[in-house]
């Protein structure tokens, strides 16, 4: 709990007074502290707020030290402007929620979490690495061999996260960690979906969700349709952008890419690199069927492929 002190009395009170215990009088509102010190106040002594790692339009990610346990995390904390909004909240609870049920190579695992001094948080193992997404920012595509072992370990971690019955809904570069020995690590399932036993969504609203270009076409329309295929679309997209340092569609809207995606057949990979072999091709290329019927049925399936 955080503590002020009356500007009048200075009397000890809670954050929260509006008056003085003591002296009774109005308690000045003071200004935001910034989001380092509250997080630095909620998670206590024990742990030390070093500096940012980065940010979004839902929350930001704080380089933290567990003095306890000698340990760095990385820290992600939802933006105070959303914590009062309960849609916001809760969507940020399910995050943690779920990927703390994934215990997999290739998945970032929630170690623990928690809500205090006006904001939410939860705190993941700090790898060292870089996003796939600044990875190709600078080598565009990737050695065959590289791509592969990336592809393999996304696949793995999909198919494992599949398995119990949780879509990623956002799988692309950016949300996609490749560690210094060169393996994959999924991260930010914010906007990731649980399903019910036999596949199918619990609940969506039909809004679309996700990147565009690397939304299926199903997920692109913002059909209530959304299963483990989807996800295995957008790790073909994300292969052959590895492959080719291009994406299979763009275009200027979500509308627009999508009837792309519905109309058209995705490119070979080999036509931008002879070298690539067949079998690499290929699941990339079932991974980006426009019917899901006609895709791999399960993420690991395209992995053995390759």
């Amino acid at each position: 709990m955080i503590h002020v002190n009356c500007e009048h009395c200075g009397a000890t009170l809670f954050e929260e007074a509006r008056f003085c215990s003591h002296c009774g009088r109005p308690v000045a509102l003071r200004a935001e502290a910034p989001l380092a010190e509250r997080l630095a106040a909620a998670m206590g002594s024990d742990y030390a707020v070093l500096g940012e790692l980065g940010r979004g339009g839902f929350a930001v990610v704080f380089s933290v030290r567990d003095h306890r346990l000698n340990r760095y995390l990385a820290v992600k904390v939802m933006r105070p402007e959303l914590f009062t909004a309960p849609v916001a909240r809760e969507r940020f609870r399910r995050e943690a929620e779920l990927v703390a049920q994934l215990d997999h190579p290739n998945v970032l695992s929630v170690t623990f979490s928690g809500e205090a001094a006006g904001i939410s948080y939860f705190a993941m193992p700090r790898v060292h690495g870089e996003t796939l997404q600044r990875l190709l920012g600078r080598e565009q595509a990737l050695a065959i061999a590289t791509a592969a072992r990336v592809f393999k370990g996304l696949a793995d971690g999909l198919a494992y996260a599949h398995e119990r019955n949780v879509v990623h809904r956002d799988v692309k570069p950016a949300n996609i960690l490749v560690d210094k020995g060169g393996d994959p690590l999924l991260l930010d399932f914010g906007v990731a979906k649980g399903l019910s036993k036999d596949g199918s969504t619990l609940s969506f609203t039909g809004a679309v969700i996700g990147t565009p270009e690397y939304m299926s076409p199903e997920q692109a329309s913002g059909s209530r349709e959304i299963d483990r295929r989807s996800d295995i679309y957008s790790l073909g997209v994300v292969g052959f952008e590895m492959l080719t340092g291009t994406l299979p569609f763009t275009g200027g809207s979500v509308m627009d890419i999508a009837q792309k995606k519905n109309s058209s057949v995705a490119p070979n990979v080999r036509r931008f690199r002879e070298e690539i072999p067949a079998a690499f091709a290929e699941s990339i290329a079932r991974c980006l069927e426009r019917d899901p019927a006609c895709r791999w049925e399960t993420a690991d399936q395209a992995s053995r492929a390759v």
